[in-house]
């Protein structure tokens, strides 16, 4: 029964958090082809770093935990499948962070870099739930 539960944790996270950083991918994209000095660019860029640090993240870390209290319960050692899942939820994380970072530095006006993976970040989202989806559900491995 506990299982099901953190399986159900699972994946409330995780559709709060890939919601979250396409919402972030999507105003990354935006906020740098506007003005530096637009009022709703930056109301826009404070809003959604406030989502970041109130459900986006936290969502994220629910994640991890209810993930790796998955593995650790189960007692076995992982599929090729959770590896391979777990390979890309890595990579999630880091464009997560990225994206994070990069939104913070527009909002406050700092100098920020240009990171070809962030402005492929929507499309890099999508076929990474792609894969773990298909990895979940399919189990091929």
């Amino acid at each position: 029964m506990l299982h099901e539960w953190l399986n159900a944790l699972h994946v409330i996270a995780g559709v709060l958090w890939i919601g979250g950083m396409m919402g972030m991918a999507m105003v990354f994209a935006v906020s740098g082809k506007s003005a530096a000095n637009d009022a709703s660019r930056a109301a826009l860029l404070d809003y959604v770093r406030k989502w970041n640090r109130c459900v986006t993240s936290p969502a994220m870390l629910l994640l991890w935990i209810a993930g790796i209290w998955m593995i650790v319960s189960y007692g076995k050692f992982p599929h090729a499948w959770l590896l391979i899942k777990m390979v890309v939820v890595v990579l999630l994380s880091a464009i997560h962070g990225m994206l994070s970072g990069e939104l913070r530095r527009r909002a406050t006006g700092q100098p920020t870099r240009d990171f070809a993976i962030l402005r492929k970040a929507s499309g890099i989202i999508v076929a990474a739930v792609v894969v773990i989806v298909v990895l979940a559900v399919i189990r091929p491995f």
